[in-house]
C-alpha cells in the first residue's frame, strides 16, 4: 500500500472514531479477580482485583456478607499501583462462610461486577494461603458501609468490629 493511501486510511479511522472498528470508548470496566477458596477467622481479609477501563475507574468496592444473609456491606478498594485492594473486617470463628463480589464503576457511571464468590472460614493450618491483611494499619482502620437501613447501626456479628468504623445508611 502506498504511503498516501495509508495516510488516507488513518484520516478516515480518526474521523470515524473507535466505535466504527468495534472498540467503544464507553465500555464498562473490566474486573479480573482470582477468588480464594478460604480464609481464617479473626484476621482481616485483603482482596485485590485488576480493574481496567477505557477511561478511568471512578470507584471500586468489595461487597460482602455472612453467607445466607440478605444485605451486603461494602468496603472501598484503593489502587495500589498494580491492582485495586480492599480490606474486609475479620470474620469471627463461629462464622462458617462469607459471600462477596467486586464491583467497579467508571468515569461514565458504567458499572460492572464479578460473580458472587463463597469464602469458607477454616482454622489456621487447614486453609492454605489465606488472603489476610498483613498491614496492621489497614486492618485497624476499616470503614464498612451498610447498603440497607435494616442493617442497623452496627456491623453484622459475624465480623469482628475491632478497628472497624461502620457507616449505616442515612435515614
Amino acid at each position: 500500500m502506498r504511503s498516501g493511501a495509508r495516510l488516507t486510511l488513518v484520516a478516515v479511522a480518526l474521523a470515524l472514531g473507535p466505535a466504527a472498528f468495534g472498540a467503544r470508548a464507553d465500555d464498562a470496566p473490566a474486573v479480573e479477580h482470582q477468588p480464594a477458596p478460604c480464609t481464617v477467622p479473626e484476621r482481616a481479609i485483603s482482596l485485590c482485583a485488576a480493574i481496567s477501563d477505557d477511561g478511568s475507574v471512578a470507584a471500586a468496592r468489595v461487597y460482602f456478607r455472612r453467607a445466607g444473609e440478605s444485605y451486603f456491606t461494602y468496603v472501598n478498594m484503593s489502587f495500589t499501583g498494580v491492582s485495586y485492594c480492599g480490606t474486609m473486617p475479620a470474620p469471627r470463628a463461629k462464622t462458617k462462610a462469607i459471600e462477596y463480589y467486586v464491583h467497579a464503576v467508571d468515569d461514565k457511571y458504567q458499572p460492572t461486577r464479578t460473580s458472587t464468590f463463597r469464602l469458607a472460614i477454616e482454622p489456621e493450618g487447614i486453609c492454605e494461603f489465606p488472603p489476610v491483611e498483613k498491614d496492621a494499619s489497614r486492618a485497624g482502620a476499616i470503614r464498612a458501609f451498610a447498603t440497607n437501613a435494616k442493617q442497623g447501626r452496627r456491623l453484622d456479628g459475624a465480623f469482628a468490629d475491632t478497628g472497624v468504623t461502620f457507616v449505616p445508611v442515612a435515614r
